[in-house]
């Protein structure tokens, strides 16, 4: 067995690939240790000709060629073909840090996790540092994944927080459990994922090192119109669906439980909420009768943050009670950027550093 599978779906991202798929062959490990699995989902620009003419430089990269059908499917195929004992999700414009795969692999191997979550940066078209995903944390201490959610995530403002990169995850804990993306859920399916995976991983760990780079394109999905798509909103009644299924179905210890009910919570309200964002306020009766023929009240909200709790007891009292609230809540925290951003520019025009400092912070 190798130690790494890399998996890299590629859709219509040429001008990025080369450069991802470079900075995961400089690294400090031996080629014959680890795989780059290079799912070619249908795209219609050069990716496969790039990847293809890698292949001849580097012995490790697998080319698998598929017909469209999502990032979900080029995933689960790549995991399907991993032989490596730990898996790495990787997107095709992100990249990572040159010689750190030796670090990352050990931390997760001595510890013997099923889920390694490390650190992240952000930055923007510009190429900028805009955040850092980097809380404190003894990263010696094993804990279950459910702990790990709630003292790394529950209730903190983290940017990208439902994602499956920069993880590493134990091959043999995503097989025993038969782990995989859901099929057409274009928007958020790391997060219907990554609520089954920290439900269920015994041993988990959080390691600060920023080892992953992810990166602001325009045209991607998470900054395109995607989420506010008709494809979204089925996609957010499918994840509520499933999740709610492997609650009652698969799950049996109430801590486990009463853990996805934030999840279902977070996907049954998503139509809502995009509806809200789209500026088609007819579409929202469309989607509360679909609500209330799937039963979607009660929402169970025992062990949900502050935040989704709160709104959940506004839909459970009613569906038009929890919608207009959000709009409200929309417009207040427009009105608030507007203003923080306004003050910001004011601050540097008069050069205050006092408040420019606080504002950073």
């Amino acid at each position: 067995m190798i130690k790494l599978s890399i998996i890299l779906p590629l859709y219509n991202v040429a001008p990025y690939v080369e450069k991802c798929i470079r900075s995961l062959e400089t690294q400090n490990i031996l080629k014959e240790d680890y795989e780059i699995i290079c799912i070619n989902d249908g795209s219609q620009d050069n990716c496969k000709e790039i990847v293809g003419k890698l292949q001849q430089e580097f012995p490790n990269i697998i080319l698998l060629n598929q017909e469209n059908q999502g990032v979900s499917q080029a995933r689960n195929n790549g995991i399907n073909r991993a032989i490596g004992k730990y898996l790495l999700f990787v997107d095709p414009d992100d990249y990572i840090n040159q010689q750190v795969l030796a670090e990352v692999i050990q931390y997760t191997e001595d510890a013997d996790l099923d889920l390694a979550i490390f650190g992240y940066k952000i930055f923007d078209v510009n190429g900028n540092n805009i955040y850092n995903f980097q809380p404190v944390f003894d990263k010696t201490r094993v804990i279950s994944g459910i702990t790990l959610f709630d003292e790394v995530y529950r209730g903190k403002a983290i940017q990208d927080p439902d994602r499956s990169w920069a993880i590493l995850f134990k091959r043999s804990f995503i097989k025993k459990y038969n782990l995989s993306y859901i099929a057409n859920i274009p928007y958020l399916e790391d997060g219907e994922l990554m609520a089954r995976v920290f439900c269920l991983a015994e041993r988990a760990s959080f390691n600060g090192l920023c080892f992953y780079n992810r990166t602001t394109r325009i045209g991607s999905a998470t900054n395109s119109r995607l989420f506010n798509s008709d494809k979204a909103i089925n996609g957010f009644f499918k994840a509520a669906k499933n999740l709610k299924a492997f609650r009652e179905d698969v799950l049996t210890l109430n801590e486990q439980k009463a853990f996805m009910n934030q999840s279902i919570v977070k996907f049954t309200l998503l139509p809502l909420i995009s509806c809200s964002d789209r500026h088609k306020l007819e579409q929202y009766w469309e989607i509360r009768k679909r609500l209330k023929k799937e039963k979607s009240q009660p929402l169970v909200l025992e062990s949900c943050s502050p935040f989704y709790e709160k709104f959940g007891k506004y839909f459970n009292l009613s569906i038009t009670l929890f919608f207009v609230v959000w709009l409200l809540h929309k417009i207040k925290y427009s009105a608030i950027k507007s203003l923080a951003s306004m003050i910001k520019k004011l601050s540097k025009h008069l050069h205050i550093p006092e408040f420019q400092e606080r504002n950073a912070e």
